[in-house]
């Protein structure tokens, strides 16, 4: 078997419904995950929801396959999206570039847009959210449930409300932190539940939308990545846009007595542009 250290763009597996949406020379990758992908899989072997079609390295963080031709191939997960979650997510083609970008996720420099369906309307257009939120921490082998509390911090801007539909709002949503589900916690917090959030989001609303729209998901949507970076001593910009999904437009669009479903064919004027400028 041979081993390459650098895997060409075109020899990425990918899963069904899993799209390239940018890439540059120093192996930096965007893809765009659907709702109910993976990150990686949870189990060794178990690829059939996850970002790739190939098994997972959980040391290493990365995934791994033997193409055609009998090459070694591996492509680094540099970040994570909730299952529910949609949109971009980042991969490297080679470990250099994935301890690179890794940094900068570490220090938040990492400039992230995200757009969620929440049920209600913030008290103001746009504003910021300081929270404390609790977190599972491990001491040995003993797992200490929401052992930590640590500061989570995103803006919020108000993107657009229907009149006559649900009572819901499409917000604009850019952490500051990386926490594990903050802003689903922090919508929740601030009385703002994500629509089509099983876990903190509001039970009876999310049932009486699938029921009317026929739409199951989370309504989280990661809609663009700016990475500003040095990389073998020049300074480089990564930019990377997804396309608001158009059952996000089918539930603002419900009109009791009305149906407003879209074809899969049609695009919504909030799709139109790939920076959702409000």
């Amino acid at each position: 078997m041979l081993d390459s250290e650098d895997t060409p763009i075109d020899q990425l597996p990918l899963n069904t419904g899993v799209h390239l949406l940018a890439h540059n020379g120093d192996g930096l990758v965007a893809l765009e995950k659907p709702f109910g992908a993976l990150s990686h899989p949870n189990e060794s072997g178990d690829n059939r929801r996850s970002l790739l079609v190939a098994d997972y390295d959980f040391d290493e963080e990365c995934y791994y396959w033997t193409d055609g031709a009998g090459v070694s191939r591996r492509a680094w997960l540099i970040n994570r999206l909730d299952s529910p979650t949609s949109g971009v997510i980042l991969l490297g083609l080679n470990l250099e570039i994935s301890q690179a970008i890794k940094k900068e996720f570490a220090t938040h420099r990492v400039a992230k847009i995200y757009y969620a369906l929440v049920r209600g309307t913030p008290k103001t257009p746009a504003g910021a959210w300081v929270d404390n939120l609790k977190k599972d921490v491990r001491r040995g082998n003993r797992l200490v449930k929401q052992g930590q509390v640590v500061p989570a911090k995103a803006r919020y801007q108000t993107v657009k409300s229907p009149i006559g539909g649900f009572p819901i709002t499409l917000i604009k949503l850019l952490p500051v932190t990386g926490r594990t589900h903050q802003l689903r916690v922090q919508c929740k917090t601030h009385g703002l539940p994500i629509v089509g959030d099983r876990t903190y989001g509001s039970f009876s609303f999310n049932k009486e939308v699938a029921m009317r729209t026929e739409k199951k998901r989370m309504m989280l949507h990661s809609g663009e990545t700016v990475v500003n970076y040095n990389f073998k001593g020049k300074v480089r910009k990564f930019t990377a846009t997804s396309e608001l999904p158009e059952d996000f437009q089918s539930v603002l669009d419900y009109r009791p007595g009305f149906n407003r479903k879209q074809s899969k064919q049609t695009r919504s004027p909030l799709l139109a542009g790939r920076r959702f400028k409000s």
